[in-house]
């Protein structure tokens, strides 16, 4: 039994060293594909949770390995509101297996959701792990396969797993993003403060400058973002990824 666990070990820290040395999402994809098989799981997507600027589906996964018939799906019927598994990572802190996630059958939206998915694309069976950081939750990685190792340790697995893909993920697309930004540190704190609200008065008393050093860093990031106005200027920068609520 010692030598077994042993196995779980060696294989998690190898993939995890194969995290790490990837460059680009699709070689992570490839990465996580072939460490999840290695328990039965066949798909996988991680998703970000839901914000005042991104609350559809397509809009919060990050990264995917699944049927592109059934993705397109999900977004189209909007079928986020009616799956229990993603109702449940909002619920709970640790990880979980689908199997254990219980609804109601009298909820014919969900009931036909979770039978197409089982049926029709191979998610069976599943393990969840939701992701919390210091505000709170963050997002999920949900595995899914047709016949999946469920002993306790191979589940430990899955979730060192999980943890370390979504771990790299983020430290890809911040690369990214500070490769794409066109905003100055200032400049991002004037336009989130902008976002929730605060005036020009307020900011510049948060940050501990004048008002019109708060429009002078306002004008900047519109001329950068090719913004006309101040909303312009904050709807673009959240589309940019620039800044988030």
């Amino acid at each position: 039994m010692l030598r077994h666990h042993f196995a779980h070990f060696d294989h998690v820290l190898a993939a995890i060293e194969r995290f790490e040395l990837t460059r680009t999402p699709s070689t992570l994809v490839d990465c996580i594909r072939a460490a999840a098989a290695v328990y039965g799981y066949e798909m996988f997507v991680i998703a970000a949770a839901p914000s005042a600027a991104r609350s559809e589906f397509d809009q919060l996964v990050l990264l995917r390995h699944w049927p592109e018939d059934w993705f397109r799906r999900y977004v189209h019927e909007r079928l986020l509101p009616h799956d229990p598994i993603a109702a449940q990572t909002r619920e709970q802190y640790g990880a979980f297996a689908w199997r254990d996630v219980s609804w109601s059958s009298d909820t014919l939206q969900t009931t036909r959701l979770m039978e197409i998915a089982s049926r029709d694309y191979g998610m069976r069976q599943g393990y969840c792990v939701p992701i919390y950081g210091i505000y709170g939750y963050e997002g999920a990685v949900s595995f899914a396969g047709r016949e999946v190792d469920g002993a306790p340790s191979a589940n430990a697995a899955m979730e060192l797993l999980a943890l370390y893909a979504m771990n790299q993920l983020m430290r890809l697309r911040s690369e990214e993003k500070a490769a794409q930004a066109v905003l100055s540190a200032r400049e991002r704190e004037v336009l989130t403060w902008a976002a929730i609200g605060k005036t020009a008065w307020d900011t510049g008393c948060i940050l501990s400058i004048s008002t019109d050093t708060v429009n002078k860093h306002m004008a900047s990031a519109m001329r950068k973002l090719k913004a006309y106005t101040k909303t312009q200027a904050v709807a673009e920068s959240l589309r940019r990824g620039e800044i988030q609520l």
